[in-house]
């Protein structure tokens, strides 16, 4: 995805009118989706756009995890690329009031100029040695993409 309005197209902080969204999954699903993403994505540049975010206590302790499937079902987030430099694009969860969940959504982490292309980092979790090679092209790049053991 690329930024595509005036010159300057977003400025630091700025809240594109994006949420990540797919199907909702349970831990269990997430786990068995991604073993069959793996072995489907080894050695090829396709990818899945499974996203696991998890909202920390200020202790450090994990007390929500939400597991979303892009790859079949979602929208035009599932299209905004990893980048090991961080990206310029900072993932949020923003609550709204009777909700259940947060939704995942994206501000800007700098200004963005005009035909730039919109990248977040997937994460710094564990590398993965036989994981999807990383394309982002950027001075830092590791080589292959952020992975987990979900």
């Amino acid at each position: 995805m690329f930024a595509q309005r005036k010159s300057c197209f977003l400025d630091n902080h700025d809240l594109i009118h994006l949420a990540f969204s797919g199907e909702l999954l349970t831990t269990k699903e997430a786990r068995r989706r991604q073993l069959t993403y793996d072995k489907l994505v080894s050695g090829s540049k396709r990818t899945s756009a499974l996203l696991v975010v998890r909202e920390h206590l200020p202790s450090g302790n994990a007390c929500l995890r939400i597991n979303i499937d892009a790859t079949r079902i979602g929208n035009v987030a599932r299209f905004i690329n990893h980048s090991c430099d961080g990206g310029n694009l900072s993932t949020v969860l923003v609550r709204s009031s009777g909700a259940l969940l947060p939704r995942v959504c994206f501000f800007a982490s700098r200004d963005i100029l005009k035909d730039e292309e919109l990248t977040f980092s997937y994460g710094d979790a564990g590398v993965n040695p036989n994981g999807s090679k990383c394309f982002c092209g950027s001075s830092c790049c590791s080589g292959i993409m952020p992975s987990e053991h979900t």
